[in-house]
């Protein structure tokens, strides 16, 4: 069945119009019609079973047949990085951590950063396209760019991979999700990772080679969903 997201959509709908690019592509790309059933997905764990009510192309509305809320799993999974300078690859990123479960992704302003402004509503839509792909029922939240520092004194007690070299424990020991921290392509700092450790982070040894920055964030989700 075909999927659209409805971000405003609730248990007490009765009708909804999809925006006009889902109209579009409801209508016009997927040619459906009238009495023709989809679902919709809220990113909020809502999914609903839909009628087309009028197929109209750029105001498809929908009666609204039945809804199912799915809770949230209680592990979060939050990744927090410095975005690449290559758009292309972030963009990859969001839409596999999205297929896999990622919860949250905060972006972080580092000293070696090589990117400093982002395109949000371009990853969401990545972000988005991926959920309904993956039939994921929450949509991650993505936030803007914040300090390295005061994100760790916000959120301590975490895991960060850095290339140091330092004692770090291995990544398949990790038994909890925490928020995990990636660094820019030219590493943390060194005053980054020593105020990171004071704040209770651990440093987790992700490969015995050097990794891209989205390839460690994968693979930091990765083991994330499987705490």
């Amino acid at each position: 069945m075909h999927l659209f997201y409805a971000p405003e959509i609730t248990d007490k709908t009765q009708e909804y119009t999809l925006t006009e690019d889902e109209s579009k592509h409801c209508v016009r790309v997927l040619r459906l019609k009238q009495g023709s059933r989809v679902e919709l997905l809220n990113g909020k764990g809502l999914s609903v079973l839909a009628e087309i009510k009028d197929d109209h192309p750029k105001k498809c509305t929908l009666h609204i047949l039945s809804t199912e809320f799915h809770p949230r799993s209680a592990k979060e999974i939050h990744l927090a990085l410095a975005p690449t300078k290559n758009m292309d690859r972030l963009e990859w990123l969001m839409e596999k951590a999205t297929e896999i479960g990622l919860s949250k992704m905060t972006f972080l302003k580092c000293d070696h950063n090589e990117r400093g402004q982002l395109k949000l509503d371009r990853l969401e839509k990545i972000a988005i396209s991926a959920m309904k792909q993956s039939k994921r029922y929450y949509l991650p939240e993505i936030t803007e760019l914040v300090s390295f520092q005061s994100f760790v004194q916000n959120h301590p007690n975490g895991f960060i991979g850095h290339c140091y070299p330092a004692e770090k424990i291995d990544l398949n020991s990790i038994e909890e999700s925490k928020v995990f921290l990636i660094g820019p392509e030219g590493d943390f700092s060194e005053n980054e990772v020593n105020f990171a450790l004071q704040n209770g982070y651990q440093a987790v040894s992700l490969s015995d080679f050097r990794l891209r920055t989205e390839t460690a964030a994968l693979i930091s989700v990765m083991k994330l969903s499987l705490v």
